[in-house]
């Protein structure tokens, strides 16, 4: 029987002008030169698989610090051709600011699509990615969660977009701003966002130190 191998694979999701996105690499080589892949790579004998997915992101997307929550373990057959190669795949959520003040450039092509538009996808990350935006549906239901994507200031209809994309339905805008205020998980900031058409939107922020609740 071959040796197998063991590689990381790392879902990072983003929020940037209240569009949710995933980073993704373009591959270089064969199989699926030019195509796009998850970041990762092989774990090596001596390292961990945190210490491995952290030093490939690095790497291949300039972003470092990054935590990361084991996904799924991906182990068909034929994943990978001529070899035979078990996946980990890893979840992480980094805010804008993060990003746009710490991503270094890299000998990578790298770039962040809407997860409701991806470009051609290699090998099997499309199942990757889709158990992950799965269970990023039900991460994004605990407060938490939305508060690590939401650091700053935030209006509710960004908010109510990002639900939007996530689950890929449309959602009731009265419902949503009066189920999510009555959660009493986010005060008002005094400001309003900047709107070239319409009424400014408030803006909100959430409170310290709140719980981890389930939101709807």
């Amino acid at each position: 029987m071959n040796n197998v191998i063991i590689e990381t694979l790392a879902p990072i999701f983003t929020i940037e002008d209240s569009v949710f996105k995933i980073l993704l690499v373009r591959k270089k080589t064969e199989p699926y030169k030019g195509y796009w892949i998850l970041p990762g790579g092989i774990v090596n004998d001596d390292k961990t698989i945190n210490e491995c997915i952290s030093e490939n992101v690095l790497e291949q997307a300039g972003i470092d610090n990054l935590n990361f929550e084991q996904s799924y373990v991906f182990s068909d057959l034929d994943r990978v051709p001529d070899k035979r190669v078990i996946a980990v795949s890893l979840i992480s959520i980094v805010d804008e600011f993060k990003i746009k003040s710490h991503q270094v450039s890299t000998n990578y092509e790298v770039a962040w699509f809407p997860i409701d538009q991806l470009p051609k996808i290699g090998y099997d990350h499309s199942n990757v990615i889709d158990v992950a935006i799965s269970q990023l549906k039900i991460k994004l239901n605990q407060s938490k969660t939305l508060q690590q994507i939401f650091p700053s200031d935030f209006t509710l209809p960004e908010i109510q977009k990002i639900y939007e994309q996530v689950s890929a339905k449309e959602l009731d805008r009265r419902n949503f701003r009066k189920k999510f205020l009555k959660l009493d998980l986010i005060e008002e900031t005094g400001y309003k966002a900047q709107s070239v058409t319409g009424r400014p939107a408030k803006l909100y922020r959430f409170k310290q130190d709140i719980e981890n609740v389930i939101l709807f």
